[in-house]
């Protein structure tokens, strides 16, 4: 069986647009945990949009345009876009173009915050494997890697902030071998290929040596020239923004469990934790996590879904997953009651308003 999965990198025009409204909406609630966001994002060359509607604040709004836009200039510098780096767009060559409705939150619909505002049915799904994460393995290993390559190739000044992972891993009777490892890096013109591929190469066996060596995934921890596929479409000079244009809400299966999952819902950045495409898809994640932790089971995955004006989800389902794809329905005798699927028990409980919890990844 051939396990595939990816990474993109925060310097990634789509990963860009995701980062720009999750600190919007970040900064937003950490004034008003009841504030209502609904936000998308797109860019392209030094243009950046953002559209929808910020409901937060009692007595005055507690973010305005001049605050959004600082935000954005920020996410592009964290990203690796800037003077020092030369890699552009500069955060002072933007032009942000803004829609975004901004009041203050009524106390009328801050009543109704606790009842879903919308439909939606959400997935969530658990390993039984700690070593993992309780992730996919392919998914945890594009993670991991990109997560730490990210930090390895950021300290070289002629490889820039957009780059892509893809792992194919062969999976044999619980032994993973590699099968392809694909990357895409963005350079600065003056780097030739070869020296290119040394620091990369080099890189990524630093990497997964770190990552792998003395786990179960200890097979993983060095890959040989032939399997290991840069830059297949030739030079990659116009990354980012310059390179491609981006969108927020699109890498759902990077934000969830990989392509093998099915995935439900919605984006989870732009949007606020009382949402159900947020609460929601982190509560799906947690009863799946704690059926596998306490019922041993192999893999669960498990449904959960709400109807416009519910305070708790309608629809409450879970599958055990054998090893083999067997799919059988969880007895509802081992389920929590409904009340723990309320969007209000939901936010108290994991701290989302807090934002301790970011990804579905955060929740082990």
């Amino acid at each position: 069986m051939i396990l595939v999965a990816e990474y993109v990198s925060p310097g990634h025009p789509d990963r860009l647009c995701d980062a720009i409204v999750d600190q919007i909406v970040d900064y937003v609630v950490y004034y008003d945990q009841d504030a209502l966001c609904g936000l998308e994002c797109a860019i392209h060359t030094n243009k950046v949009f953002i559209d929808g509607r910020i409901a937060a604040g009692k007595d005055k709004e507690v973010i305005d345009e001049e605050k959004i836009k600082d935000i954005v200039k920020i996410v592009y510098l964290e990203a690796g876009y800037g003077s020092t780096l030369d890699f552009h767009p500069y955060p002072e060559e933007l032009e942000i173009y803004l829609d975004v409705c901004i009041e203050k939150l009524s106390d009328d619909e801050r009543e109704i915050r606790k009842y879903s505002d919308d439909q939606n049915v959400v997935h969530g799904y658990a390993l039984n494997s700690p070593e993992t994460d309780y992730l996919p393995i392919e998914h945890f290993v594009a993670l991991k890697l990109g997560e730490k390559l990210k930090i390895k190739l950021s300290g070289w000044l002629t490889v820039g902030p957009d780059f892509k992972i893809l792992t194919q891993i062969n999976s044999n009777n619980g032994i993973y071998q590699w099968q392809r490892l694909t990357i895409s890096v963005q350079h600065k013109r003056a780097r030739s290929f070869e020296s290119l591929f040394e620091l990369v190469k080099k890189s990524v066996d630093d990497c997964l040596d770190d990552l792998f060596s003395g786990t179960i995934l200890q097979s993983l921890a060095t890959i040989d020239n032939e399997y290991f596929y840069l830059n297949g479409a030739g030079d990659f000079i116009q990354g980012g923004p310059i390179g491609d244009n981006g969108l927020s809400g699109k890498k759902l299966c990077l934000d969830f469990y990989g392509p093998a999952i099915p995935i439900g819902g919605g984006a989870i950045y732009g949007k606020d934790p009382h949402k159900i495409d947020v609460c929601g898809a982190f509560r799906a994640r947690e009863l799946a996590l704690q059926l596998v932790k306490e019922q041993g089971y192999h893999s669960v995955f498990t449904t959960l879904a709400w109807s416009p004006g519910e305070e708790a989800a309608s629809i409450i389902e879970a599958f055990a997953i054998d090893e083999f794809g067997t799919r059988l329905s969880v007895d509802n005798a081992l389920l929590p009651p409904r009340d723990f699927f309320t969007i209000e028990g939901i936010n108290e409980d994991l701290d989302l308003c807090d934002r301790e919890i970011t990804s579905i990844s955060d929740i082990k």
